[in-house]
């Protein structure tokens, strides 16, 4: 499996879940000028989640037309194919969900006992 940061992850588990949609594959998606497939490169030391993006032809070949980048925060920088409008549904899908899995509770502050003595 390859492994990248959690929310490079949560990220790129949203692009999966528009490929779903549109293709009910796990990497091919139909964009504004034709449909696309993005294939995962190496794995990245400091958590990117990076690979290439390949759109296919009339004769349902497909060849190289740019690759992608997410960050290790969660930010794509570049993701051919896929347009603005959805790298910031993807992005802030994932961040609402990295907060709901990762975040500490709120804890309401102990209450201080010098306020539960009011004068009268």
């Amino acid at each position: 499996m390859y492994k990248c940061s959690a929310k490079a992850q949560l990220v790129l588990d949203q692009v999966r879940h528009r490929c779903q949609a549109d293709t009910q594959t796990n990497n091919k998606w139909t964009g504004r000028s034709g449909n696309y497939m993005y294939i995962m490169g190496r794995e990245n030391a400091d958590g990117k989640a990076t690979g290439v993006v390949h759109k296919f032809q009339e004769d349902s070949s497909h060849k190289l037309c740019g690759s992608f980048k997410i960050m290790s925060d969660g930010i794509i920088t570049r993701f051919t194919g896929l347009s603005k409008a959805d790298w910031n549904d993807a992005m802030k899908t994932a961040e609402t969900e990295y907060k709901a899995k990762y975040s500490e509770p709120a804890t309401t502050p102990a209450e201080d006992p010098a306020d539960s003595k009011m004068a009268v």
